[in-house]
């Protein structure tokens, strides 16, 4: 399975919206870059199970993103920031804090 790291900055973004199971197996596979099998083992799930929850997280990941579009929002703020730093790095720093980065 390919990783996105996209997905790893709109799971940020809507975490809480997913239920723990979902958090725990997306986190474990996207951030701490364990297998399906090591993610699957310790609780007695398949390897089946555990891609079918992270598949359905994209999913809802998705979903979310097209129907809030904070990902989207938050680009185009940050490619503002961007923009304006050389004129006023202040407010391009307010701007960056605003969105987490």
């Amino acid at each position: 399975m390919e990783k996105d790291l996209r997905y790893v900055e709109l799971f940020e973004l809507y975490q809480g919206l997913l239920t723990q199971k979902q958090r725990e197996t997306f986190l474990s596979h996207y951030c701490y870059d364990l297998s399906l099998a090591e993610i699957a083992e310790p609780e007695g799930y398949t390897r089946q199970s555990v891609y079918a929850v992270i598949k359905t997280v994209k999913e809802k990941l998705d979903e979310y993103e097209e129907a809030l579009g904070l990902y989207n929002k938050n680009q185009k703020l940050i490619d503002l920031a961007k923009q304006i730093e050389g004129a006023n790095k202040d407010f391009a720093d307010k701007i960056l804090d605003i969105v987490g980065r």
